[in-house]
């Protein structure tokens, strides 16, 4: 992305932005993401926002448990966020 970019327009609220960041939690091939029996009901409307804005995806893991997870889309949206300080 070039320039500053107008968070508002892509929807990225602060909590929108903070869910983003917890699930960035490691290397992109070791990335799990969070399990969506552990989030919030605030936590999962916006997580369902962001698979719709392809910053993020649904995953199934082990034992019939699902995740949200970062796309490579969300992560670089990260790279950019924090270059710009956020």
């Amino acid at each position: 992305m070039t320039g500053n970019p107008d968070l508002r327009e892509m929807g990225l609220t602060p909590s929108r932005i903070l869910l983003m960041q917890r699930m960035n939690e490691g290397p992109e091939e070791d990335c799990v993401g969070l399990e969506i029996n552990e989030m919030t009901g605030r936590e999962l409307r916006a997580a369902d926002y962001l698979t719709g804005a392809k910053f993020a995806e649904v995953v199934p893991g082990w034992r019939m448990s699902f995740w949200y997870r970062l796309t490579a889309r969300g992560r670089q949206m990260l790279r950019t966020l924090a270059a710009l300080g956020f």
